[in-house]
């Protein structure tokens, strides 16, 4: 997506200039560009607020070269500079934000060398796990929005920044856990495959902070930013400390947003597909056609996101090699218990021992993560974490064995069928739907995460019970599976919550 080093787009006329018309900007403002590149907005800004006093930054000197003709530039780096003080205002009037910074990551521009990056810290202070697996990693362009607003927010201050829909969110999110003075804000979408050849969901963001005004972390949606004058369609933001894609449908289903009782858990990460997952022919055999005479309990059925999403969650495609019961365990003992295997997977020592991730280090050869005892429950409610449409299913045995999901699905795992069957129609009903739908991003590379599904109470979940019991009875003879009434009643008027050290 980017097109140099640093991670730039230089935004076309007609875009800035649709942009800044949003702003109504004053004959006296003061506007600052701090990634100006060419000096777009610079050039839009002098066209509609001709008296206004414009500065701009800019790493690059070509680009800088340009800039001038419509303001005073300043050639350095944007995160070297302290913006309330190193800037030369000549005027007082209302200050504006505006620009179009790097639509990059800093992990990106590590990979390409560009020291066009902060000081190295952990950006919003992502810790344990969450580091490890890549959450330090931030988009420049928050970066960027997010030194603007804290440095400047002492006096009133208008915001508007091209960048990515996801990075608007996390802008909202983190100024409400920071109690920063924003009044209003909002969204206008821009078809960012017309005008930068880029394939993401984004928009013109605008955040108005002034601490004379009551606070607001809601933010307002428009379907298109040359269109700023039409209602807006919807609104995300923060509600009671949480993070909403649409507030106002968020308010009918409010009450179950808490607790899920019951704990999410994720499928199978192992990193190396070629070796681990076998074709069902039936039995385990390599993608080369080989077939493979593997020991008893460290091969079971296994389902992708896809597969659940798509209802192919009873056929047997593939098989897993899972060498561990849980992430940790030895495996050197496997040259005894279970030769075979070991021989396997011996011979792709090259590809297991060569994995890059960090979550392999210090560990147990040919080890695989995500599972535990949760991995060998009979019966999972499985859902995708990669598509748009939230479908659960209810995961049976295969060929009598637990099957195992990928590192792309999330599960609930259950002993009792009839639980089991009560947890997936109630999933499923529309009114869990409509919370789900209230609380997603479909435009996030992983719409739903383990974090969101723990929010879904079902305890408080204002679903229609005696729909739910009929949904499962019904499935329950679709699937061959024993159903108990008289448990199914107890358990529309109440879940269970999880005992600490439970198996699950």
């Amino acid at each position: 997506m980017p097109n140099n080093e640093l991670g730039d787009f230089q935004t076309p006329d007609e875009l800035a200039a649709a942009c800044l018309r949003v702003l109504r900007l004053p004959e006296d403002a003061r506007i600052l560009e701090p990634t100006c590149g060419r000096g777009s907005f610079l050039k839009a800004a002098a066209s509609l607020s001709p008296c206004s006093e414009r500065i701009g930054v800019e790493i690059q000197d070509d680009h800088a070269r340009h800039a001038p003709t419509w303001g005073s530039v300043r050639v350095g780096s944007i995160f070297n500079m302290r913006l309330a003080g190193d800037l030369p205002w000549t005027s007082s009037g209302d200050l504006f934000v505006v620009g179009n910074p790097p639509w990059v990551t800093s992990a990106e521009l590590n990979r390409l060398g560009s020291s066009n990056l902060p000081r190295k810290e952990n950006f919003k202070g992502a810790r344990g796990l969450d580091a490890l697996l890549g959450s330090a990693n931030f988009d420049v362009c928050e970066y960027i929005i997010l030194k603007a607003l804290s440095e400047l927010q002492a006096e009133p201050l208008t915001l508007g920044m091209l960048c990515k829909t996801q990075v608007a969110r996390n802008v909202i999110e983190y100024a409400a856990s920071a109690g920063w003075p924003v009044a209003s804000s909002a969204a206008y979408r821009i078809d960012a495959k017309k005008w930068f050849n880029a394939g993401v969901d984004a928009c013109w963001f605008t955040v108005a902070l002034d601490r004379l005004s009551p606070r607001s972390y809601v933010t307002a949606v428009y379907d298109d930013v040359f269109a700023p004058d039409a209602a807006p369609t919807s609104r995300f933001g923060v509600v009671g400390g949480l993070m909403v894609s649409d507030v106002d449908r968020y308010s009918h289903v409010r009450a179950a947003d808490g607790k899920c009782p019951y704990e999410w858990r994720s499928g199978l990460k192992h990193d190396a597909s070629d070796v681990f997952e076998l074709v069902a022919a039936p039995m385990p055999t390599t993608r080369q056609g080989i077939r493979l005479d593997l020991e008893e309990n460290y091969v079971f059925p296994f389902l992708k996101s896809t597969d659940v999403f798509r209802g192919r969650h009873s056929d047997l495609a593939r098989w897993v090699v899972v060498p561990q019961r849980s992430f940790g365990e030895d495996t050197a003992s496997l040259k005894h218990r279970a030769p075979n295997v070991w021989s396997y997977l011996s011979a792709n020592a090259a590809e297991l021992d060569g994995r890059k991730s960090s979550i392999y280090r210090n560990r147990p050869r040919f080890s695989v993560f995500g599972h535990g005892p949760y991995t060998y429950a009979p019966y999972k409610v499985a859902v995708s974490g990669l598509h748009k449409t939230p479908i659960f299913r209810l995961v049976t045995p295969i060929a009598d064995l637990p099957v195992v999901l990928d590192d792309t699905c999330y599960f609930l795992p259950f002993d009792d069928p009839t639980e089991a069957l009560m947890v997936t129609a109630t999933l499923n009903s529309p009114e869990c739907v409509d919370l789900i739908e209230s609380l997603v991003f479909w435009d996030s590379k992983r719409p739903l995460t383990k974090r969101l599904l723990a929010r879904i109470d079902l305890d408080r979940l204002p679903f229609d019970r005696g729909s739910a019991l009929r949904v499962a009875s019904d499935n329950s003879k679709s699937l061959g599976l024993p159903f108990d009434q008289n448990r199914a009643e107890g358990l529309a008027g109440g879940f269970r919550r999880e005992p600490a050290g439970a198996l699950f």
